[in-house]
């Protein structure tokens, strides 16, 4: 009962008064004494005729007298309903408020009524001026957990919820902000039950209240978690409740809330981490509208250590909705580091969205790149035969004039297979291993530490290369840096007649594995302009045809490489096979696409399919299609290639009239299984064996070309196609060298280091540098800062020191330094100490931030059926909070029906009187009237 009722004893009361109108009704009926007189027995006979219908009103005479004392009895005991709150007034809670302070609660939307709101501005006014209040004024004790969502490591709690403790809130959360830090919701809730946990009472009641801005992104990305940490918490029997503060309040009508539009620098890294004095570097810059609008002629400006007005504003003319457009930026460095400041090296490029934005976030218009300058580039180059340096048919003589000529700002420095092992790498843009025999464990485990940590290695294969052992110490089953496993041997010479048949064939001779590599970074160069729009494939590729590869190391595609996502081949060779070799699968392919095509829906396509299929039957039957060639020669399997692809229309784009069609055919889903086998069948007769491999390697990169870098096996380096073998080596250098620069780090992501214990000190220094734009003054400079942030002792476990940073909150700069040892190899005047340095750039996540999107009542609904979401104008559900229930005593209604029973009652008691009307004794009794008449009748007037 106590759950029912306010005051249950006060119930228990009017539950014995309900009979106290049946006890008087008994009690007045024994107080009649039976008169017997002569009228009497008149009465009675109509009495007898009435007596069932009497009977009736006074059961319901009754009834209602009883129900009035039961009415009352509800009202004074303050009936709570069927269904009371849970935990309501006799149990103390334990309240969690989980406040987002993730960057997206600091968009600038309007509410309904025109007025500007910041979310996290809404979300501390609702906590301190509603949710604290109401939680107050609960008769049991109240208790609050108050949880930052970027700093679940350090609640703040407040034991008794009292005037008191709530302007010691309002202390706390004034001086908080949103923080440049993205977080996930799963986690905040995570922590929340722990906290919840540690209350071990059975009797209390616990809650969690989430102040978010219920952004779509966060919840399809973290829906699946967010789903079984809700189902713990039902299990536990916490309440959860969702509060959108985001502006415009969502309202119960609308299925989707109004979103404001938000547009963001996802991305600007440099292509290389270290580049030489007055040598130009290439930035990327993206621009994406989280928006529904499109936007015009957006504006970026950029800064240099600072300095602005020294590199050309960037303009995008088009930002389509929820789209990304990316420019190139070239960019060229004068400020090298010096003994007196060592951290000028590290140059800071910012760069800040210009154009006014309507709302949105401001955190994601900026953002920070960092990029180390040295006087020149140091290259560390192993070739196989040393001996033979200065010759033409030596392995690095053609690569070692590029770097010098061609290439400005690198120093080339030979080095043999010891330096591998003893050598800090560190000191190197990149390592290249030319026709390196075998390399040795202690060298594979410094080249390792090397690349992981964002080093370049480049390797060219040759005839001196010993197979089994690269594959178990370089490739090491998938996990070391070979990105594929070497065969037993490579290819033998070509003959004479295998020379002058490749020499008839006038196709490209190195061919783009997949059209989607043309953006991959070791190769982008090649296929876009300065600006980073595309160019034509030809500019480049058409070298490809003036050259030639006799031998190679022809790796398999079978295995676990394959499937590796982090091994990407890039360039192949030509399937040099023949064609007849392939006429029973052409034959198969093409009577299905007989078939399939024969369907009377694909009529408007046959008109280019016919003649294609049968051009590509002929020359599989060995015959040119058009009657072409000479004598008895079969046409080559490039042309049988070429007539695929312009089957499927999948890697060409001429302009041909058919191209769009094709591309239509193809997209039917019933076509779909067999454009699968043709696209496999093309893929075959085309692609030879893989010729350039590019591998991520931890934070660094690997490439490898299966030929040599010399004339040993090929002409490429000096032959016609020369530059395009500049070309790819060139792109080669600058991809090795910005291994690292690629990681588009976030703040608040760790980032781990291993250091070897014997060549640093124990001591790491940070420094945390930063470019702050809304400081801009009139000279177009903005202020760059450098705070010392302390040192960390590292401790070494088996001659490895693990480094992790995992305090960057803010975005900027943060420099690492470390103590150089002066190993034993080292020369004689090395000092025994001296500064080296690990710089990482970190940003706000824009990518995960930047969509403003949010979340809708279904998608909620799909994560926790019966999951809560309110708006901070809601208070209704704030009333149950204060445990001060809408009982029956502050039901207006009740107080109606009290009146209309009453009133009933009195009606009643007077109709059931002893005052019978005259119409019920000339009905029931007609003598007994008559003398009830005469009784009463007045006597007329004379």
């Amino acid at each position: 009962m106590e759950a029912f009722f306010t005051h249950p004893l006060t119930m228990a009361a009017g539950a014995g008064l309900v009979s106290a109108p049946i006890i008087i009704h008994l009690i007045n009926r024994m107080r009649y004494r039976r008169v017997r007189w002569a009228a009497m027995e008149f009465l009675l006979k109509a009495q007898k005729k009435m007596r069932r219908k009497m009977i009736l009103e006074q059961l319901l005479l009754l009834i209602l007298r009883c129900l009035l004392v039961l009415l009352a009895g509800f009202l004074f005991a303050r009936f709570l309903g069927l269904t009371p709150f849970k935990g309501q007034e006799n149990r103390a809670t334990a309240h969690v408020i989980l406040l987002d302070d993730t960057p997206s609660m600091g968009e600038l939307g309007q509410t309904n009524e025109g007025r500007q709101a910041v979310p996290f501005d809404e979300g501390r006014t609702f906590v301190a001026e509603k949710l604290a209040p109401a939680i107050a004024q609960a008769s049991t004790p109240q208790s609050v957990h108050m949880l930052r969502l970027t700093d679940l490591a350090n609640p703040r709690e407040f034991e008794r919820v009292n005037n008191a403790s709530i302007d010691e809130m309002r202390g706390y959360m004034g001086g908080l902000k949103p923080t440049a830090v993205h977080a996930k919701l799963s986690a905040g809730l995570k922590r929340a039950k722990a906290l919840l946990d540690e209350k071990s009472d059975k009797e209390v009641s616990k809650v969690i209240h989430v102040v978010t801005d219920l952004r779509g992104a966060d919840w399809a990305t973290d829906g699946d978690a967010v789903r079984q940490i809700m189902a713990d918490l039902t299990s536990a029997n916490v309440a959860v409740h969702l509060v959108d503060v985001a502006a415009p309040y969502r309202k119960d009508s609308e299925k989707q809330p109004i979103t404001t539009n938000n547009v963001g620098i996802v991305e600007f890294r440099p292509r290389a981490r270290v580049v030489a004095k007055n040598q130009p570097v290439e930035f990327e810059v993206r621009l994406k509208n989280f928006g529904t609008t499109e936007l015009k002629s957006v504006d970026v400006q950029f800064f240099r250590n600072g300095t602005g007005n020294v590199i050309q504003t960037m303009s995008f003319p088009s930002l389509p909705p929820n789209q990304e457009r990316m420019q190139l930026l070239q960019v060229m460095f004068e400020r090298t580091g010096s003994k007196e400041n060592p951290l000028d090296r590290f140059n800071i490029v910012t760069a800040v969205i210009a154009t006014p934005e309507n709302g949105g976030i401001a955190g994601d218009n900026v953002r920070h790149a960092v990029v180390e300058v040295r006087d020149r580039l140091r290259v560390l180059v192993v070739e196989g035969r040393s001996q033979m340096k200065a010759e033409k048919t030596g392995d690095g003589f053609y690569l070692r004039k590029l770097f010098q000529d061609a290439f400005g700002g690198i120093t080339w420095v030979d080095g043999a297979p010891r330096d591998l092992e003893v050598q800090d790498l560190r000191q190197y843009s990149a390592v290249y291993l030319l026709n390196v025999p075998s390399v040795s464990a202690a060298a594979r485990k410094n080249m390792e530490v090397y690349v992981g940590e964002g080093g370049g290695l480049g390797v060219f294969l040759g005839p001196d290369v010993r197979p089994l052992d690269y594959n178990n110490t370089l490739y090491a089953d998938g996990n070391g840096l070979l990105p594929a496993p070497l065969p037993d041997q490579p290819t033998p010479p070509p003959t004479e007649e295998q020379k002058f048949k490749r020499f008839l064939v006038l196709s490209n001779r190195v061919l783009l594995r997949e059209q989607g590599w043309k953006l991959h970074p070791a190769i982008r160069g090649l296929y876009t302009n300065e600006r980073g729009a595309a160019v034509k494939d030809t500019e480049v590729e058409k070298f490809f045809r003036f050259l030639d590869i006799d031998q190679y190391w022809p790796i398999r595609r079978l295995g676990k490489w394959r499937d590796d996502k982090i091994v990407q081949e890039l360039y192949c060779m030509p399937n040099e096979q023949a064609v007849g070799d392939y006429q029973g699968t052409v034959d198969s392919q093409m009577t299905k696409l007989r078939t399939a095509a024969g369907e009377p829906k694909f009529e408007k396509y046959r008109k280019y399919l016919d003649p294609l299929r049968e051009k590509i039957r002929t020359i599989a039957a060995g015959r040119f299609p058009d009657g072409g060639g000479a004598g008895d020669a079969a046409p080559p399997l490039t042309l049988l290639a070429m007539y695929l692809d312009r089957l499927l229309c999948d890697q060409i784009n001429d302009g041909d009239e058919s191209e769009p069609v094709l591309r239509e055919f193809w997209s039917q889903p019933e076509v779909a299984g067999l454009r699968t086998d043709v696209q496999r069948l093309r893929d075959g007769v085309k692609f030879g064996d893989p010729l350039y491999f590019a591998k991520q390697f931890g934070r660094g990169r690997v490439t490898m070309m299966t030929t040599t870098a010399g004339e040993q096996w090929t002409n490429w380096p000096s032959g016609g196609g020369a530059p395009g073998w500049v070309a790819i080596c060139k792109e080669m250098q600058n991809y090795l060298s910005g291994g690292g620069a690629e990681e588009n780090l976030t703040v608040g992501t760790p980032v781990s280091h291993l250091l070897d214990a014997t060549k640093i000190g124990p001591t790491v220094g940070v420094t945390f540098i930063t470019a702050d734009h809304t400081k801009a003054g009139g000279t177009g400079a903005i202020p760059v800062t450098s705070t010392p942030l302390g040192t960390q002792t590292l401790t070494s476990k088996d001659g490895v020191m693990p480094l992790t940073i995992s305090g960057a909150k803010q975005p900027g700069v943060y420099v690492l330094t470390l103590t150089q040892l002066k190993g034993p190899n080292d020369p004689p005047a090395t000092p025994a100490e001296r500064p080296d340095y690990l710089v990482h750039a970190f940003n706000l996540d824009a990518k995960a931030e930047g969509e403003l999107r949010r979340v809708d009542r279904d998608d909620v609904t799909q994560v926790a059926a019966e999951l809560p979401v309110h708006s901070p104008d809601d208070n209704r559900w704030l009333d149950r909070l204060k445990q001060k229930p809408a009982d029956l005593s502050t039901n207006r209604w009740l107080y109606l029906i009290i009146l209309l029973v009453l009133v009933g009652e009195q009606a009643l008691a007077v109709r059931l009187s002893y005052h019978t009307r005259q119409n019920d004794l000339d009905l029931h009794a007609p003598s007994a009237a008559v003398v009830v008449g005469r009784g009463t009748a007045t006597t007329p007037a004379a």
